[in-house]
């Protein structure tokens, strides 16, 4: 669990550290082009450091529990291909799909508006904006807050799907989902969002001294964050249980 937060932490500090050195040395054109590459340090970071408390607890089990039981640790690349991480995305969109459905039958029970005065006649437009999410209750004024409430719970349920069903590293494979995810996103009405992101992002940015415009890859980089973040966070508390199990059940073995 440490190691999650330190990466975090370090890549967030390398962000900062970017953006801070880009304008001691005048480099705001390169830093809006190398900011991608933050998440991504964010998973090399974590394996790093994975790997080496992976090697210091293999050389040093010497607990009598664990003498007698085979732990295999899973490969770093094992499981995770472009299936996998477009299977993630549809899930992604799918809870967000669900969520929306969801809003939408409570809009129509408690406006009091039929379908045809919400969104008039059904033709196929009408299922392209279902598609992208063109409600009428996010034109209102809690409409980024609903927005914001769908991005957390699709992360959230995202991020337990990757945990639970990952084979390899499931933060590595949250952060390459998470980027699919944001792009893929940017086509609904999770781009109103993201805009609002960018201009809070831009005007901290020009309170602070700073002419750096990279607001979508701020967006970008949270998300990535988030979603490797807490997919690893998930994939670990699994992992902490089935070895809570396995030692229980080696506890509870009659000694002969």
């Amino acid at each position: 669990m440490g190691n999650l937060f330190i990466s975090f932490t370090i890549a967030v500090s390398a962000a900062v550290g970017l953006v801070s050195l880009s304008r001691a040395f005048d480099l705001e054109f390169y830093t809006s082009r190398t900011l991608p590459l933050i998440p991504i340090l964010y998973a090399i970071i974590y394996e790093v450091l994975d790997r080496k408390k992976t090697g210091r607890t293999r050389t040093s089990s010497s607990a009598p529990v664990r003498q007698n039981v085979k732990v295999e640790s899973p490969a770093i690349g094992r499981g995770l291909s472009m299936e996998r991480v477009l299977m993630d995305v549809g899930v992604s969109f799918a809870v967000k799909f669900l969520i929306e459905m969801f809003l939408f039958t409570l809009f129509l029970r408690f406006s009091g508006q039929s379908f045809s005065e919400a969104y008039g006649p059904f033709s196929i437009e009408t299922v392209g904006r279902f598609l992208r999410g063109d409600h009428p209750w996010f034109s209102g004024n809690g409409g980024i807050v609903l927005l914001s409430l769908v991005a957390i719970i699709t992360c959230f349920i995202t991020g337990l799907w990757i945990g639970y069903t990952s084979e390899g590293r499931a933060i590595l494979e949250g952060v390459l989902a998470g980027a699919a995810v944001t792009i893929v996103m940017s086509m609904t009405n999770m781009l109103i969002l993201y805009r609002k992101i960018e201009m809070v992002t831009e005007r901290f940015v020009d309170s602070m001294g700073y002419a750096v415009r990279a607001g979508f890859l701020v967006v970008l980089a949270l998300q990535v964050l988030l979603y490797g973040l807490w997919s690893g966070v998930v994939q670990m508390g699994k992992a902490d249980r089935a070895m809570q199990r396995i030692e229980k059940k080696a506890r509870k073995r009659p000694k002969r």
